[in-house]
């Protein structure tokens, strides 16, 4: 079985993650944690550092072209939540299979497999935890899980930001080419620490209207609408 995560920050891009600096990287600089102040209050005052300097703001892009490269199963399942730390807690246990995944791809601007400003090792991790949006992946590593990582197209190159995984895993920027696997469930991440909330009436309404738009089989809204087991 095979587990598709997709983080929402795999479609905001920052200098921060290797998106190219720009004219202001300065407004981008932006303290994380997965905390209320973090996910909800901060983004106001975020939101005027941008007005105040006459910058428009950032908003995701190529979330509705992205989906329709992969291959689901019949009865895949769709996972959502805010934080990426509770895809380190589902296995195909929860769909009625054992043992660990045979393989995680991970669509996202980080590799979230441990960092050292946290665990001086994976054995570190092991003896300490806990599971987290940073270190999720090594949940599944520990498992026994074949773990790939794809970063964004926008990201201009992997020497920035310098990457050190505490475990060794494969990290490729995204080419379009979908991995040659059928997906058995699929986790996505809102990420709202490191996404603005100013972008979620653009993403979940194009959506919308997309979904208005076509009734085919193959778009790839209703690839996600069958997983969740809506009609």
């Amino acid at each position: 079985m095979h587990l598709l995560v997709v983080d929402w920050d795999y479609f905001f891009p920052t200098p921060t993650a290797g998106a190219p600096l720009g004219p202001d990287p300065e407004l981008y600089a932006w303290p994380v944690a997965e905390d209320p102040t973090h996910v909800e209050a901060i983004w106001l005052r975020r939101l005027r550092a941008f007005q105040v300097v006459g910058v428009p703001l950032p908003y995701c892009r190529g979330f509705l072209r992205f989906w329709g490269r992969f291959g689901f199963s019949a009865e895949a399942a769709l996972f959502y939540a805010d934080s990426n730390a509770w895809a380190g807690q589902i296995f195909p246990s929860n769909l009625g299979g054992a043992g660990p995944w045979e393989s995680v791809h991970l669509y996202d601007a980080h590799h979230d497999c441990g960092y050292k400003q946290n665990h001086r090792s994976f054995e570190d991790w092991k003896a300490r935890g806990p599971v987290s949006a940073e270190n999720r992946l090594l949940a599944h590593y520990w498992a026994g899980s074949r773990l790939h990582v794809h970063f964004p197209s926008w990201r201009e190159s992997m020497r920035r930001p310098a990457e050190e995984p505490l475990i060794p895993v494969g990290m490729t920027i995204d080419t379009g080419r979908a991995p040659n696997v059928v997906f058995d469930a699929v986790f996505v991440c809102r990420s709202g620490a490191w996404v603005p909330s100013w972008s979620d009436f653009v993403v979940f309404g194009a959506q919308r209207k997309k979904r208005n738009r076509t009734s085919s089989n193959t778009n790839p809204d209703r690839i996600l609408d069958r997983a969740s087991g809506r009609p």
